[in-house]
């Protein structure tokens, strides 16, 4: 809930979506992208499982920089 005004996650069965993962070049399990007006957010992405708090982290430092531009 701390992220509620701030972005929305979508979670994608990648069996079920063979398109998206290869569109999206998903090659590690779980992958978070961030998007922005439809595109991807640069350097946003993030492979493999990590702590609460590296995420927390990653998306702070993120939606900061997007908040800006």
């Amino acid at each position: 809930m701390e992220y509620k005004d701030k972005l929305m996650v979508v979670k994608v069965d990648h069996d079920a979506n063979p398109q998206l993962i290869e569109e999206y070049k998903v090659y590690g399990l779980p992958t978070i992208i961030l998007f922005k007006n439809g595109k991807e957010v640069p350097d946003s992405r993030r492979e493999g499982a990590i702590t609460k708090a590296k995420l927390k982290e990653h998306l702070d430092v993120l939606l900061e920089t997007i908040s800006v531009a």
